[in-house]
Parts: C-alpha cells; structure tokens; sequence
C-alpha cells in the first residue's frame, strides 16, 4: 500500500533501532536505507535502481557503495552521477533520535531549532509504539487544548494561544497547573508549568515543558505506515537534572499510552463538528495543508541535500 510522505521533517528512528553499517526503514510508502558508523548516521533510497531490490536486506556495504542481494550491482550511496546510485537525503540528529527529510525544502526553522535542543542537553529515547491512526494525530494533539484535561487529567490549562512562527512553523503557548512532579521538592497542588510547542511540521512537534529553573523538552513524532503510524518520543533536559530523567520517560510513555486509548479506537473518517475550542486544531490542519507530497524516486521529485550527523 503506497502512503503520501510530506516534504517537511519526520522522526525516523532512534539510534538504538540502527545497527552498525545498513539498516532497512520504511517512511510511508517508501523504503530507506540507513548508514551508520563512526561518522554518524546518513540516509539513501533503499530499493536497488536496477530492480528494485531491497538493499537493507541482505546488502553488503563495501566503501561508499552497497552491493546489490539481488543481482550484486555496486549501487553508490549519494553519487548520483554514478549508473546505479541511490539519493542521500538531508539528516539531523540529537542524541538518541534521528530526523530525516526528503525534500529539499520546508525545513520550517527545524534545524536551527533541533541543535539548540541538542547543545547541552541529554536527548533519549522513550517512547517507540505503532498507533492506528494517521501520523497528523499524533502531533495534532498538543494543539487539542481541550484532551489535556480529559484524557491526561491536567486540572487546569490556561491561555493555549497559536500563532504561526516566523519560519513558517506553528506554535501553541499555554500553562498547565498541575501538582508538582515527583521530581520537584516542593508538592504545590497548583504547579505552574509553561507549555510551548512547535509544530515543524504534519508529523513533528517539539515541546517546551516545565519552569524556567527546570525546563525540560519533549520531542514528539510520527511515521506513516500503511497501518496507522509508528509514533516516538523523544525527552532533552540538562545532564544536572539527570536525576528527572527516569520519572520523565515513565510519564512520556504513561501519556502515550492514555491517547493510545483513543487513537487505536477513533474513525478519522467519521463526520467532524467542530466547536470554538476547536480552533487550535484547525489551526494545526490548515497548517499541514501547506505541505506538498514528495515525489518518488524516479519522478521529478527534488530531494534534500544529505550528509552524516
């Protein structure tokens, strides 16, 4: 089954799903192929241009090419100058997650974005599961102000106010007052954190969370499959606040898991009446309608510029 893959920036995998050397990934209806080694992580195509061999799958890698499992052509990584080459698309990573675009263009402020979380900060994995419905939901909810109070039980959500970003990203601020975290010394029932997400695009979201003495980040995204999606979260905070870090990855995958509820259940086909607390959403979707379909390979497509991590 083929799926649209957009042209802005997807979470593509944590460094802990690479093994050293090839390792076969799907994006939507595309196949990939990963590279790691000691320079990092980069990207190609991953169907062989002869016959559309998978070149994940039982692929040799042998200096910068891959032998073909099929046929055992030499296909260049990235030379596309070569006969048999396979494009290399743009990569970033921050710690533990790696980002991937297949379009030379609607980077939307991400990169800049992304190595600021990355300076100083620790950045892990913490949440890997499939969801049964379309990548956009996943990140559409931190722009749903209303789910926080119903599903994740936050007492009070203050503000939630969008507005767009001047890269072109969409941003939602509000406050969440909560009871502190377990974390946190002192256990007010009315704890003030700050809650500002950037949507970078369909399918990626990067959260700033807490107070300003301990702020902490959530990066949230999503693969299309022919399923649903396979949604990942990411956490950064400052190695000083490491102590946090085991209760943040166990209330990431708590929160997964109360919209998975919903999520695995809900007909995105059903009829939408929409209220004025819907508004945030509608802003996030006209924002994904500003994103075009990227092209497969083969057709007049143009891909981003790729290099190692």
């Amino acid at each position: 089954m083929s799926v649209a893959v957009h042209t802005g920036w997807y979470l593509l995998a944590f460094e802990e799903e690479l093994a050293e050397g090839l390792t076969p990934l799907r994006l939507g209806g595309r196949r990939l192929l990963a590279v790691r080694d000691e320079a990092g992580v980069r990207v190609f195509d991953g169907l062989c241009p002869h016959r559309g061999a998978a070149l994940g799958h039982g692929g040799k890698l042998d200096g910068d090419c891959v032998i073909c499992p099929f046929h055992g052509k030499r296909v260049a990584l990235g030379d596309t100058a070569r006969r048999w080459s396979v494009a290399e698309y743009a990569v970033e990573r921050a710690g533990a997650a790696v980002f991937v675009r297949l379009s030379a263009d609607d980077d939307r402020g991400f990169q800049r974005t992304i190595k600021e979380v990355a300076d100083g900060n620790l950045v892990v994995g913490a949440v890997i599961q499939p969801v049964a419905v379309p990548s956009e939901y996943v990140v559409e909810n931190a722009f749903d102000a209303e789910h926080f109070h119903q599903v994740h039980l936050v007492p009070r959500v203050i503000g939630m106010r969008v507005a767009p970003g001047p890269d072109g990203e969409l941003a939602i601020e509000g406050e969440f007052r909560t009871k502190a975290p377990p974390w946190e010394r002192e256990r007010r029932l009315d704890f003030a954190s700050r809650f500002y997400a950037r949507a970078f695009s369909p399918s990626l979201v990067v959260t700033e969370l807490g107070t300003a003495d301990a702020p902490y980040t959530i990066i949230t995204g999503a693969v299309p499959t022919s399923e649903g999606c396979v949604g990942r979260v990411a956490i950064a905070l400052p190695p000083e606040r490491a102590e946090a870090l085991d209760a943040l990855v166990h209330g990431a995958r708590y929160a997964f898991e109360q919209d998975r509820v919903v999520w695995d259940h809900l007909d995105p086909g059903a009829p939408q009446r929409y209220d004025a607390g819907d508004r945030p959403v509608l802003a996030f979707r006209r924002f994904c309608a500003t994103f075009g379909a990227v092209a497969p390979p083969g057709a007049s497509a143009t891909t981003g510029t790729g290099g190692a991590a």
